[in-house]
C-alpha cells in the first residue's frame, strides 16, 4: 500500500477519534453549579433640607427665591438644618428675615445664619465684633442725591464755619468755610430705618437719617463733628470698597498735634523737652 494513503487514512482515523470525543461531551449533562447570591446595596435614607440657590451676602434681606428643598443625607444631617419635615413653611416664614452671615450657593440654611424680622436684635446682628451703629442726620443734598443705599460704604466731609481776624485793632472779622474728609470707607448700615437694599427698591433711597458702622471712639468724633458743621457722604466705588476698613483723618490729625517727650541730656544732666507733630 502508498505511503501517501497509509498516512491519510490515519489522520482520518484520529480525526474521527476527536468528533466523537467532542460529540460524546456535549451530550452528557452538565454538573450542577452553586447559585451565586445577590449583591445587597445598602438604601441610603434622604431628609429635605432647606439651602441657598444663590449667594447671599451679609446683611441681605431673604427673598422666597433664594432657598429651596433639597434632599440631604440623614446621615450627614445637622441639628440646626432647617428640615420640610420639621418646618414645612419655613421658606414663607424667612422672607424677609436678614442674613447675618453670608450663606453661598448650595449651602444649607440654619437659624444662626439669620435674623428673623421684626426681632429686637436685627441691627446689633448686622454689626461687627467691637463695633458700634452710629446715626446721624442727612438730607438729599448731602448724600449723593439718594443714590447711597444700605450696604454701600461713603467718605464723611465736615464743612465747618472759620472766622479769621483780619485787623485785630479794628475788630474786624470774616467768615470762611472749611470742609474736611474726617473719615473714609464708612459702612453705611441703613437710610432711616431701612437696613437693607431691595430690588423693588428702585435706584434711590430719600430719608433724613444715616446710621453707619464704626468703632465706639470713631461714633464719638463724628458726633462731635455734627455739632461742628453739616455733614456730606460721598459715595465710593465698589472697587474701593474694603470692608473693616475705616481710615479715620480726624483721629490721624489728633495723633500728629498729640506732645511726644524725650530725654536731652546737657552737661550730664537729662531734662524733658515736649516735641508737638507737625
Amino acid at each position: 500500500m502508498d505511503t501517501r494513503r497509509i498516512l491519510l487514512i490515519g489522520g482520518l482515523g484520529v480525526a474521527a477519534l476527536i468528533i466523537f470525543s467532542v460529540v460524546r461531551n456535549l451530550g452528557a449533562p452538565q454538573a450542577p453549579t452553586e447559585p451565586v447570591e445577590p449583591t445587597v446595596v445598602e438604601t441610603v435614607q434622604y431628609a429635605d433640607i432647606l439651602v441657598a440657590t444663590q449667594d447671599v451676602p451679609f446683611g441681605s434681606r431673604l427673598l422666597e427665591g433664594m432657598m429651596e428643598w433639597k434632599q440631604w443625607p440623614q446621615e450627614a444631617l445637622n441639628e440646626a438644618y432647617i428640615q420640610q419635615s420639621n418646618e414645612p413653611q419655613a421658606i414663607l416664614d424667612l422672607v424677609g428675615a436678614v442674613v447675618r452671615s453670608p450663606i453661598y450657593a448650595g449651602e444649607p440654611v440654619t437659624g444662626q445664619q439669620i435674623v428673623k424680622a421684626g426681632d429686637k436684635g436685627l441691627m446689633a446682628a448686622l454689626l461687627n465684633p467691637g463695633m458700634r451703629a452710629v446715626t446721624t442726620p442727612i438730607s438729599i443734598e448731602s448724600a449723593a442725591g439718594g443714590f447711597i443705599q444700605p450696604g454701600d460704604y461713603v467718605d464723611i466731609i465736615l464743612t465747618s464755619r472759620v472766622q479769621d481776624n483780619n485787623n485785630a485793632f479794628q475788630n474786624i472779622r470774616t467768615e470762611r468755610f472749611v470742609s474736611t474728609t474726617i473719615f473714609e470707607n464708612v459702612h453705611v448700615l441703613a437710610i432711616d430705618q431701612q437696613h437693607i437694599t431691595l430690588p423693588e427698591n428702585g435706584a434711590t433711597i430719600l430719608g433724613s437719617t444715616a446710621t453707619f458702622q464704626l468703632s465706639q471712639s470713631d461714633a464719638e468724633i463724628l458726633q462731635q463733628a455734627a455739632q461742628q458743621g453739616d455733614l456730606t457722604l460721598t459715595l465710593r466705588g465698589l472697587s474701593e470698597s474694603r470692608s473693616g476698613y475705616v481710615q479715620s483723618a480726624a483721629k490721624i490729625k489728633q495723633e500728629k498735634n498729640e506732645s511726644s517727650v524725650i530725654s536731652v541730656y546737657r552737661n550730664g544732666t537729662a531734662s524733658q523737652v515736649a516735641i508737638r507733630g507737625q
